[in-house]
């Protein structure tokens, strides 16, 4: 059996036979911290490795594809674990399901190879952004989507939002703690529609920094507002200046959609 780099696992991989599950969880993030186990608050990790250790009857360590932040929702989280019991796709998911809170579900389970990680193996991730521009706020939207008060002319806002799109440094788009990094990513498509009373943006890219899915947002709604246009992205990100921007747009209308590898 081939030998992996991870320190942790390295003699159980050569001298076990070991099995790599993957799944896609879906939640509704409100109650919640953020994917990301943490010491003094609920977390989607916490709640899938017990129930991984209830069907497992051992601890299990799952790897996400990502963190996502308190409050942020999942339509197609991937995360995968390692364990050298198998148990057949359609039982770990009903066998999860019976015991995760009702805010999280696990709708797909496969198997993948051994090298194969979550987080790692990722080729590019799609967030979706949900708002309703409206009067009145909505009751069956509340957590659901970002309630944007009163009027606005969206009309500009498919070209705004697609001048992010390409390897931009995205220093005007991310939260304080991440100007740490390397703020370079790529975004590989964009996408503006509607659904109903409610409008939807999506981005595509090679990864994500802190907030910034939420910051895009927040500065397409400002500059539809405001009337600027493309050009205005283009100069927020050269001159690599946040205040340029939009607000952050809050965590309850942002959604991970989907991970491609």
């Amino acid at each position: 059996m081939r030998c992996f780099w991870e320190p942790a696992q390295w003699l159980l991989r050569c001298f076990m036979q070991l099995y790599n599950k993957a799944v896609i969880i879906q939640y509704d993030g409100t109650n919640y911290s953020g994917w990301q186990w943490q010491t003094h608050s609920p977390s989607i990790q916490e709640e899938l490795q017990k129930a991984l250790k209830v069907v497992y009857k051992r601890d299990v360590n799952a790897v996400g594809s990502g963190r996502t932040d308190s409050g942020v929702h999942s339509i197609g989280q991937t995360a995968n674990f390692i364990t050298d019991t198998y148990i057949p796709d359609e039982a770990v998911v009903l066998g999860l399901n019976s015991i995760l809170p009702m805010d999280i579900s696990i709708t797909k389970a496969w198997d993948v190879p051994l090298e194969f990680h979550a987080q790692k193996s990722a080729k590019s991730k799609t967030y979706l952004y949900r708002m309703y521009p409206s009067r009145v706020r909505s009751a069956f939207m509340h957590n659901r989507a970002w309630w944007v008060k009163g009027r606005l002319d969206l009309s500009g806002a498919a070209e705004i939002l697609s001048a992010f799109e390409g390897t931009h440094d995205f220093t005007a788009c991310c939260a304080a703690e991440s100007l740490r990094e390397n703020c370079v990513r790529t975004i590989y498509f964009t996408k503006f529609y509607k659904e109903g009373d409610v409008w939807c943006l999506e981005v595509n890219g090679s990864g994500f920094l802190h907030n910034m899915v939420r910051i895009i947002t927040g500065t397409v709604v400002k500059f539809c507002r405001d009337g600027h246009g493309p050009e205005r992205v283009r100069q927020m990100l050269e001159t690599k200046n946040r205040k340029l921007g939009g607000p952050t747009a809050p965590a309850e209308g942002l959604y991970l959609k989907e991970v491609f590898y």
